[in-house]
C-alpha cells in the first residue's frame, strides 16, 4: 500500500478521494490497514497548513509522496516543507494547481516538484501521475541501493588491496656489499603477482617472485596462500627445489580449479655470493653484468607451475654474483605490456633498458625500467600485473 499526503482544501478533490480510495483526514490515530482502493493507493488528507505540519511532524516514514496545492497567496505551497521544525520530510512532491497560470506550474517545477496535476483532477490522471511518480521513486531507490552497494564494494576492494600491499615487504636491505629492491603494479585493485624475501640464517637470504594465474580477488587470495606456504616450507626444506616440491604437493591437494602459480625461488649466500635456485615454470631472470656490459639469461633449475599436478620434481641450479652484477627477476606482465596499438614492450626493450642502467643501484634500476614501460604504454590500459625484483652486488 502506497501512502500519499494531500495538502488541499478542495471539497471536490476530497469527494473523489473518499469515493475511490482509503482516506484518513488529519493525523491518523494508527497507520492505515486498508487493502482495497484503486491501485492500492492510500491517502492522508490535510485541509490546511496546520493539519499538514502536524501530519508531517508525526509521520514515521509512512508517507511516500506529497501532493501539494500551490495556488493562492495565502497558501504556502511547496514552501510548507521549510516550516517543518525538527525533521525533514524527504518525499517527492507533486504540484496541484487550477492550471490558470502556467507561471505557477513553472515555479513549482523549478522549486522541486517532480510532476503536476491540474483541477478538476480526474481519476485516470491522478492514478497515472501517482503510478509514474511511485515507479520513478522505486527506480531511484534501486539506483541508490546499487550505488551504495557498489561504493561499499569499492571501499572493501580498496581496503583489501591496501592490505595486500602491506603484506609485501616495503623496506629493503642495503649494505655496502649489496642491495635488494622490488616493485609491483597490479592491473586491478588486487593482483596475483608477489615478491618476498626473508632470512634463513645469518648468511642466507631466501627470495621469491611469483605470478598467480588470473587477476583480481581470486588471484590475490591464492597469492597470500602461496606466500605463506613458501615461507613455512623454506625453513624445513633441503634447498629451493625441495621447498617448491613441498609447496606444489600442498597446492595440488587443495585442487582449486584453474588456479596455479609460476615461481622463481632463490637462496643467496651473502658471504660467498652463490645463489641456488629452482624455477617453477617462471620466466628465467636476467643476470646483468656491469663489467662486461652483457646480459645472461639465468636458466636451469627447471620445474612446472605449482598447483597443477602431483609428484613433480624440481631441479636446482646455481650461479655466483660478481661485483657490479645485478639479478633482475620479473613477471610476464612487464614484457607483455601493450601500447595503444597493441605492440608489446618485449624482451628486447627490457634487455636494452637493463644494459643502459647496468651501473645503477637496485632502486634506480627498478624505477628506470618501470618508467621505461610507462613511457612505452603511454596511458594504454594495463592488461596484467607487473612485478620486478632486483639484487645488486656492489
Amino acid at each position: 500500500m502506497h501512502c500519499t499526503l494531500i495538502i488541499d482544501d478542495d471539497p471536490e478533490l476530497a469527494k473523489l478521494l473518499t469515493e475511490h480510495y482509503s482516506v484518513s483526514v488529519g493525523v491518523p490515530d494508527v497507520p492505515s490497514n486498508a487493502t482495497g482502493g484503486a491501485n492500492d493507493f492510500d491517502f492522508i488528507l490535510a485541509r490546511n497548513e496546520a493539519e499538514a505540519l502536524d501530519i508531517m511532524a508525526a509521520d514515521d516514514g509512512t508517507i511516500e509522496v506529497a501532493v501539494v496545492s500551490v495556488d493562492g497567496s495565502t497558501n504556502a505551497g511547496l514552501k510548507i516543507f521549510r516550516k517543518l521544525k525538527g525533521k525533514r520530510l524527504r518525499v517527492p512532491r507533486i504540484a496541484l494547481t487550477n492550471g490558470e497560470d502556467l507561471g505557477v506550474i513553472r515555479n513549482a517545477m523549478n522549486g522541486g516538484a517532480v510532476d503536476f496535476l491540474t483541477k478538476p483532477v480526474s481519476l485516470d490522471d491522478l492514478n497515472q501521475t501517482l503510478m509514474k511518480v511511485y515507479a520513478d521513486c522505486e527506480e531511484r531507490r534501486r539506483a541508490w541501493k546499487n550505488e551504495a552497494e557498489l561504493s561499499a564494494m569499492r571501499r572493501e576492494m580498496d581496503l583489501a588491496g591496501s592490505m595486500q600491499q602491506r603484506i609485501l615487504p616495503a623496506t629493503f636491505p642495503k649494505t655496502p656489499e649489496h642491495e635488494f629492491y622490488a616493485m609491483t603494479t597490479p592491473a586491478l585493485t588486487m593482483g596475483g603477482d608477489f615478491y618476498d624475501f626473508f632470512d634463513l640464517d645469518d648468511d642466507n637470504v631466501a627470495f621469491v617472485v611469483a605470478d598467480v594465474s588470473g587477476k583480481g580477488v581470486p588471484a590475490a587470495f591464492y597469492m597470500a596462500m602461496v606466500r605463506t606456504l613458501i615461507r613455512v616450507n623454506a625453513r624445513e626444506a633441503d634447498g629451493p627445489g625441495d621447498c617448491l616440491e613441498r609447496v606444489n604437493e600442498q597446492l595440488a591437494e587443495n585442487n582449486l580449479p584453474g588456479m596455479f602459480v609460476t615461481v622463481f625461488f632463490g637462496v643467496l649466500n651473502t658471504k660467498t655470493w652463490k645463489m641456488t635456485f629452482a624455477n617453477g615454470g617462471h620466466l628465467p631472470p636476467y643476470l646483468v653484468c656491469s663489467q662486461s656490459a652483457t646480459i645472461e639469461e639465468v636458466g636451469g633449475g627447471d620445474g612446472v607451475v605449482l598447483g597443477f599436478e602431483h609428484h613433480v620434481p624440481y631441479t636446482e641450479n646455481s650461479i655466483t654474483l660478481q661485483k657490479g652484477d645485478s639479478l633482475f627477476v620479473y613477471t610476464d606482465g612487464l614484457t607483455e605490456a601493450f601500447d595503444a596499438d597493441r605492440n608489446q614492450f618485449s624482451d628486447e626493450r627490457l634487455m636494452e633498458c637493463l644494459l643502459d642502467n647496468r651501473k645503477q643501484n637496485a632502486h634506480a634500476l627498478s624505477k628506470n625500467v618501470f618508467a621505461f614501460v610507462n613511457l612505452f604504454t603511454d596511458g594504454a590500459p594495463q592488461s596484467d600485473d607487473i612485478t620486478s625484483f632486483v639484487i645488486k652486488r656492489f
